[in-house]
């Protein structure tokens, strides 16, 4: 009979979708009381339902849910995007480009080296390196909302997050064009990825800022701020797919389409304000299936190696980011506060790395060490994807930006 539950249950997916919530509600709600971010209870309730531990919810399942987290990552992207307005680009200035290359730097090298000195062959280091530089957006911006966190460090961290995965993907593709088993040389092969991803990104560009100006006439023409969000949503998924047909990223497709219309026009900022109030189940559903998604059962199967590879890959990272983002406040000579917290918010990490490290293919001269790439990097985002949100709570109060009496993401 249990089984007979099990499997009607799996079949079903309203059924999934409504204990995919109602669990993340509890355990964000538990969660809570020992002060820690709601986020965090998503991830950690996704983990326990998940393949990895009780199985409630299977692979299969959690397949036909898939369309949910890109659609998130679509609205968490146009958030991210929006905030980026040319007022506060001018504002920040040298101080976001040099904080947001040195803190991508600080990851790549000392990841570099210390895995070198720990044993791991070249053609998996060099990836893996460029990898250590992306961030993910969603859980360090979900953090930010639910404690209503503003102020310098704030926004300093959602500019820096828009473009860390923008350069992520180029140093990505700089990496591919080196022949690890001749790097002297740089072949036709090698040139052509590094193009590809110039493409990719220019390809983002050119969709985002399209869709930000047919987001903007439609917007006008409606008037009505329910009417808006009906056509913004529409455009957010637009935008996806676009993106999926032309294998370009979703997230930055909808990063410029936030970056376009919130500098079209200050108005859409209220409209991408009540975008927002509509998000929080979208973003537990999110949170519950990216822990779901995190195979816990790895750290078995794998041999020692791997682990030690993965842990000193960690370590390294979050040390590079907190060294890097404290060189950039320093050197730009930005407030107390960001020199000593802003690497903590810049610590999550999902979509993006996993991504990267699926582009090696057989063609590229990496490829006889993707397994290790994938799975130091799977380590990697089942670690910083648990920590992280705690470490962006800290950052945050210890900079006096956020507060405990929010309104929440479920309020």
């Amino acid at each position: 009979m249990i089984d007979s539950i099990y499997s009607a249950f799996n079949q079903n997916v309203f059924l999934v979708a409504s204990g995919l919530l109602i669990f993340g509600f509890i355990a964000g709600f538990a969660i809570k009381k020992v002060k820690l971010p709601r986020v965090t209870g998503y991830i950690l309730a996704g983990i326990i339902l998940g393949p990895s531990l009780l199985r409630i919810f299977n692979e299969k399942t959690l397949e036909q849910l898939d369309f949910i987290p890109q659609f998130a990552l679509g609205i968490i992207a146009l958030v991210i995007g929006a905030g980026l307005s040319f007022s506060l680009i001018r504002r920040l200035k040298f101080r976001l480009i040099i904080i947001t290359v040195l803190q991508a730097l600080g990851a790549f090298f000392l990841v570099f080296f210390v895995l070198l000195l720990f044993g791991m062959p070249l053609g998996a280091i060099l990836p893996l390196a460029a990898i250590a530089t992306a961030t993910a957006p969603a859980a360090t911006l979900a953090v930010i909302k639910e404690y209503r966190a503003r102020g310098p460090l704030t926004e300093t961290a959602l500019a820096v997050i828009a473009l860390d995965d923008a350069v992520a993907i180029v140093l990505f593709g700089l990496i591919l064009t080196f022949d690890v088993r001749h790097l002297g040389s740089v072949g036709a092969a090698a040139m052509q990825s590094l193009s590809l991803s110039f493409i990719e990104i220019s390809l983002a560009f050119v969709f985002g800022v399209a869709l930000g100006f047919l987001a903007h006439f439609l917007i006008r023409i409606a008037r009505e701020i329910t009417d808006a969000l009906i056509i913004l949503l529409g455009i957010v998924l637009l935008g996806i797919g676009l993106a999926n047909i032309f294998h370009v990223s979703a997230l930055l497709t909808n990063m410029f389409l936030g970056l376009t219309i919130i500098n079209i026009s200050s108005k859409n900022s209220d409209i991408v304000t009540s975008l927002e109030r509509l998000t929080p189940p979208i973003y537990c559903l999110f949170f519950v299936l990216a822990g779901a998604h995190l195979n816990l059962r790895l750290f078995v199967a794998l041999g020692t190696a791997m682990i030690v590879w993965g842990v000193v890959f960690v370590l390294a990272r979050i040390l590079g980011k907190l060294s890097g983002a404290y060189a950039g406040g320093l050197i730009s000579k930005a407030p107390e506060a960001i020199k000593k917290y802003l690497g903590l918010t810049l610590i999550p990490q999902a979509g993006v790395a996993i991504g990267l490290s699926l582009l090696i293919t057989q063609t590229s001269s990496y490829y006889d060490f993707k397994s290790i790439i994938l799975n130091v990097t799977l380590i990697s985002v089942a670690f910083n994807e648990i920590i992280g949100p705690p470490l962006t709570k800290y950052a945050l109060f210890k900079a006096k930006e956020a507060t405990e009496s929010e309104e929440g993401l479920l309020r």
